[in-house]
């Protein structure tokens, strides 16, 4: 059986091809708990046992909770994370979200999957994709091919459809990093003109933002302060999620959390997020400029915006 696969650096998904009587369609398929994203996180208990996913982001917020994310940002790198007693590669981790992607496919279809294609950013280099593969290849699959962030995007809002040589632009912002690309259409080919990005941008940072805007003002008496500085960026950045979150339906948001039975919360308002996030609005633009540029494209010339990631409903 052969699974599509989008390994994302904050979130991952996993789908397949269902016929239908119009020929088919990709559909995706729900972990255990009935979603169909499952947060690209991996901890270790204390013996030894992994988990995968929203039970693992869980424990970002416990004392002993040996907890890695983002982990796609080191793909390709030599760099390890140590949790529990044991050290592990991005690609060890990246398995590990792939195998638990694969059982999930299991569990609803009764099949064990074999075969994967799996996304990459269209800037990855040649080290970072081979570290993909091997992580497929950690979790028991073969991969078929590594297919670009745009192109897969472009197939899934069925852009291939589209007259030939309209340019169009994906913007790409994800839980840790944002993509750009250029794409065209040629004789029936998803073409990637031209790609820009930043691997240190992404839905994460503006956490962070509304995290650093607060953290004074909610926590007057210094309890964060009086516990493992881990555990508290952890419990402040969950916060932060939830608030951006609301205030991407709303004019403000509540920013709460619990410190040793103690619970601290404040209001945030949509124009102070704005201002503290500015700086990281500027940085969208580059790469957007880059693009453009090294496409030899102008902005006017585009025929449609495509919108990807969950950080981009903001």
């Amino acid at each position: 059986m052969l699974i599509g696969i989008d390994l994302g650096t904050t979130n991952s998904a996993v789908a397949l091809w269902q016929n239908n009587e119009s020929g088919g369609e990709a559909v995706l398929v729900p972990n255990a708990l009935g979603a169909l994203l499952t947060p690209s996180a991996v901890s270790v208990l204390p013996d030894g046992n992994t988990l995968v996913g929203a039970a693992a982001l869980e424990r970002m917020g416990l004392k002993d909770g040996a907890t890695a994310t983002s982990f796609k940002r080191l793909m390709g790198t030599d760099r390890k994370q140590k949790l529990g007693k044991k050290e592990f590669s991005a690609e060890e981790l990246s398995a590990l979200v792939l195998m638990s992607l694969r059982d999930d496919v299991t569990a609803h279809t009764g099949t064990r999957p074999t075969e994967a294609v799996i996304t990459v950013p269209a800037y990855f280099n040649d080290r970072q994709r081979k570290a993909t593969r091997r992580a497929g290849e950690l979790a028991g699959l073969t991969v078929r091919r590594l297919i670009n962030e745009p192109t897969a995007a472009a197939l899934a809002f069925g852009l291939q459809d589209k007259e030939e040589r309209e340019p169009f632009l994906v913007f790409d912002l994800g839980g840790g990093t944002f993509d750009v690309s250029i794409v065209e259409m040629f004789e029936g080919i998803v073409e990637v003109r031209a790609s820009a990005g930043d691997n240190r941008l992404g839905g994460d940072d503006f956490n962070s933002a509304i995290a650093t805007a607060v953290r004074g003002r909610l926590d007057p008496d210094g309890l964060l302060g009086k516990i493992d500085e881990r555990r508290a960026e952890a419990l402040l950045l969950q916060a932060a999620e939830r608030t951006k979150r609301g205030l991407s339906d709303g004019q403000d948001a509540e920013f709460a959390l619990t410190v040793e039975g103690a619970r601290l919360s404040t209001t945030v308002t949509a124009s102070e997020f704005e201002a503290q996030a500015e700086g990281l609005i500027r940085r969208l633009r580059d790469p957007v400029v880059r693009a453009l540029r090294d496409s030899q494209i102008d902005a006017a010339s585009l025929s449609e915006v495509v919108l990807v990631g969950g950080a981009t409903r903001m």
